[in-house]
Order: structure tokens, then sequence, then C-alpha cells
């Protein structure tokens, strides 16, 4: 039974049939547990599982809560693509059991619990023991460091998005380690944009670079990209980062049904250095291996090799001595204002007449807006300043960051039940990325913005879904038809909880099952 309201959805819950039919596209979750509530973490959780369709025998797990960021990028094309050709699947917790993965509450045994379910049920038995790569952006950015704190032999490797250095204290991240432990020889990677503070916030790593010598920190300065939205570019780059740390730390073999034993990291020993990125500056030194490096090892962050020096290098070049243009969103015909919080834009829930679908617009700034401290710091450029913008035929592209919402065109949004999200109260609020390219003369642009929207209508009648059968299938039938009716004759939409599927309006197409289900 549920209330009345615009529109109402039903689970397709747990899709599992025989294999058959194309590559899973981004946005498939095969299996999903519920996680057990442990210690003092006892709000409702699940916990999904992505493997490759190409995949016989996991090597590694990246494990994430989910935030803000985790999502884009375990469920983007490309970085799945890489990741089934390394054999690594990917662990999603929406809602987060425990955001910071505080040990000394329970985290530990949630994940073993969740990993040993997950296991179970997809019959990846090797989920148990491989290793593992936890991954966590902004509130949950120490998390990483905190898994392999509590689990050194099994982390590969920590990767901290637009966030923390491993050993700051702070309220995202309290001190619970003990004197006994520590993260070394475990290679740990942590992004900042220059949205953010990529120019300063460097000097804390290279600080804790020189108090823990043992400790192969890396960093990745992202020019002209910001603290909330993921872009092609910095996914690319943590798929790069972790085919690295698999060929450095994973032995070739390792007997059935054992864990492998990872190679320690002696960054001491081996690697390369780095110059630190500095705004619209060139490195004062060349890379160069760890021994032989002729800048100030001081300012420099350790990288496994020189390819990932390289890259690095270029990847941090972009975008040197470009001017900057500044976005905003439009509703009712006005620039949404700008605010001094942590979103920037707030954003009004305005729906058409069915009550979930809803427009957003962006423009250029032309002069730097008050409101937040943050677009003068953008711009370089004091409150009122005259800015430029590309004149190009490329326009500003709106985008989901996270929450249950859909895109269906340039300026068109729905409120869509997601898995991970719906069930949770906190995922009523939609979070969006303005962003534009730039060109040869300005840098790219990105504005996030925040949009809250009501929780769900508990006032009126009962209303009562009808999910009719679905008949027996025929081999190339173009997806299996889903039908449901309410007896408050307004529409039913669906959504898949998990299975190898996808969902086109109300269509069901089932996609490529892994490998080790087929023939294990």
């Amino acid at each position: 039974m549920m209330k009345k309201s615009y529109c109402c959805y039903i689970i397709f819950l747990s899709v599992f049939m025989l294999a058959g039919l194309r590559t899973a596209k981004a946005a498939v979750w095969q299996w999903s547990v519920p996680v057990k509530p442990i210690g003092v973490n006892k709000d409702p959780s699940r916990a999904f599982l992505w493997i490759g369709s190409g995949c016989k025998q996991v090597k590694a797990v990246i494990f994430a809560q989910n935030n803000m960021e985790e999502q884009s990028i375990l469920e983007y094309p490309e970085f799945r693509m890489e990741m089934d050709k390394l054999g690594i699947a990917e662990i999603w917790v929406s809602p987060a059991f425990n955001l910071k993965f505080l040990f000394n509450e329970g985290a530990g045994d949630q994940f073993n619990a969740l990993v040993n379910d997950l296991a179970d049920i997809s019959g990846y038995s090797e989920l148990k023991t491989v290793p593992v790569i936890p991954m966590g952006h902004s509130a949950a950015a120490s998390a990483p460091y905190y898994f392999g704190a509590w689990n050194p032999a099994r982390t590969l490797a920590c990767i901290s998005v637009s966030g923390q250095w491993p050993y700051v204290r702070n309220v995202f991240a309290p001190d619970i380690w003990s004197r006994d432990q520590n993260i070394n020889y475990i290679p740990c990677l942590e992004t900042m944009g220059e949205y953010e503070a990529a120019n300063t916030w460097s000097n804390e790593g290279l600080k804790e670079r020189q108090e823990h010598p043992l400790l192969p920190l890396s960093m990745l300065s992202n020019p002209a990209q910001g603290h909330f939205a993921a872009t092609q570019q910095k996914i690319a780059y943590l798929a790069f980062y972790i085919k690295k740390a698999m060929q450095y730390r994973l032995p070739k073999q390792t007997p059935a049904g054992k864990a492998p034993v990872l190679t320690d990291i002696d960054p001491t020993k081996t690697g390369w250095l780095v110059d630190k990125w500095r705004y619209n500056e060139l490195p004062t030194a060349s890379p160069a291996p760890v021994g032989r490096y002729k800048g100030d090892a001081a300012n420099a962050f350790w990288y496994f090799d020189e390819e990932t020096a390289k890259v690095t290098i270029a990847y941090q070049a972009k975008h040197r001595n470009q001017k900057p243009q500044l976005i905003g969103y439009v509703q009712n015909g006005k620039m949404v204002e700008q605010r001094n919080t942590h979103q920037q834009v707030n954003l009004k829930f305005a729906p058409e007449a069915d009550g979930i679908t809803f427009k957003l617009h962006a423009a250029f700034y032309d002069t730097v807006a008050g409101g937040s401290p943050r677009l003068p710091v953008w711009a370089d450029m004091p409150i009122g300043s005259h800015i430029g913008h590309t004149a190009g035929i490329v326009p500003i592209s709106i985008d989901r960051i996270t929450g249950p919402v859909t895109k269906l065109n340039d300026s068109t949004f729905r409120l869509s039940p997601q898995a991970g999200y719906w069930e949770n109260p906190h995922s009523y609020e939609l979070w969006f990325a303005a962003t534009h390219p730039g060109d040869a003369d300005y840098k790219p642009a990105v504005q996030q913005a925040l949009m809250p929207v009501p929780p769900g209508n508990t006032d009126g009648k009962e209303q009562h879904i009808t999910f009719l059968p679905i008949q027996n299938q025929k081999k190339n039938a173009g997806g299996i038809k889903l039908n449901a009716a309410s007896d408050a004759h307004v529409p039913v939409g669906f959504y898949i909880l998990d299975g190898p599927a996808e969902l086109s309006g109300n269509t069901l197409t089932i996609t490529a099952i892994p490998l080790a289900v087929v023939f294990r």
C-alpha cells in the first residue's frame, strides 16, 4: 500500500536470468545485500556489487560508500571497461553505513560481513580475501586511510578524492589510530581541484611525506576542476593509478584459496618524484627517480614510475595561464543568487503538472558576482569586475552529480527512484553540476548547486498497485515488457534494485552475466 501522489513506482527486485545478451552498461549492479547492523551503526544500508561481464576471477575490489562523486566514478563506462580488463570488482554502499569507516565503531566487522554476503550471493568466493582499494570523496575522503590502518595487509591502495591527507585529524577524521597503526608501504593518492585548494593544500601532504618517509604518497592536482563533480579526465587518471597499483603490488601467482600477499612499496628506494603543482607556474624541476631527483624533494610527491610521473605532469599542465569564466543557474528568468554555503547555489524544486518533471538552465556571468567568497577566488578578480567567457557554440551542460533524478534532455530533469537512494530521506537532495569545457582562450568552468525536494506525500487516500504477470519470453523479443496499474489511476514506473538488467521506460533488457556465474 502507498499513499496517493502524482506517480508511483515498483522496485523490480534482483533480476537473475540466463546469460546471453549484451555487455553490461554503467549503472548495472548485478547483486546487492543489506548491510548488517553492527556496533553503533544501526541505520538501514545496502551494499551493491558490480563485476565485469568478462571477469572469470576477481583479483581486487574497489570499496566506496555513497557521499557524492563515488557513484559517478564507479559507474562511468570507460572506468568500468578498465576495471573489467583488470579483473577488479566494485562495491558501492548506499546509504553509507559508516561514512568515515571508524573501525572502533564496528565498521570493519560490517565490511567483512557485507563482502562475505556478496561473495556468497554472487558465487565469486574470492571476494572474501582479495585485496581492497578503498575510495572516498570529501566527507568520506579519510575513510580510505582508516580502512588501510584497520587492515593494511588487505589494502592495495587508498584513493582520497577531493579530500584529506592520511594523518590530518578533524571532524571527519577523529584520532582513533593507535601508535602501532600506520599505512606505511601502501600507495595513497589524494586529488584536489584548482577551484578547491590544490594550490595550498599540497603543503599538508608534503609535510606528511617528510614525517612519514615510508608512505608512498601521491597528489593529483586538477586544473580548472572543482570539488563536487568528477570529470572524465580525473576518472581516467584514477583508472590509470589503479592499474599501476595492481602492476606493482599484486603477486604474479597466488595459491588457490589463499589471500594474495601484497608487495610493499618503499618510497625511499623506488618510484619517481614530481614537483608539486602551482597555479599558473611551471614545475621548478624535472621529474626523476627517487635518489636522483635534482629539485627540492621536500616539495615533491611520489609516483610509481616514469610513466606515472609523465602522465601526472601532462595532466597538471592543462589550462595554464588561460582566462577564467564563471557559470550560474537561471530560474524564473533570473540568475540564482550565490550564497556563502558549501553548495553556493540553492535551486527551487518547481515541478511541472506531473509533479516530478522540472527545467534547469545555466548562463555565464558577465561580472564577478558576490554572495559567495569562492567566485572572486576562482576568477582571481574582485567582486563586480567584468569577466569574459567563450563565444563558441558549445553550450553549458547541466548534469546530475547525485540523487534520485534523471536527465531527459539538455534542460529537462525528472525525479526518478534509483537503487541506493529512494529508501533514505537524505536522498531527496538533488545535486547538479553546470560545466563548460572552455576553449583555446578560456579554461573550463564548473558550478555546483543543490535542489532540496520535499519528502514523499503522506496525505490522502491509500492506493494499491497491481503488478501484472510477465508472460513467457521468446528469444530476441526486444526486451521484457513490464505492466502495472494503480487504482488511483496515476502512472506507474519501475526501477531495478539489482540484477544484470537495464530498464528503458517499461522495457527490461537482460545484460550479460559475468563469466564466473555461467561457468562455475
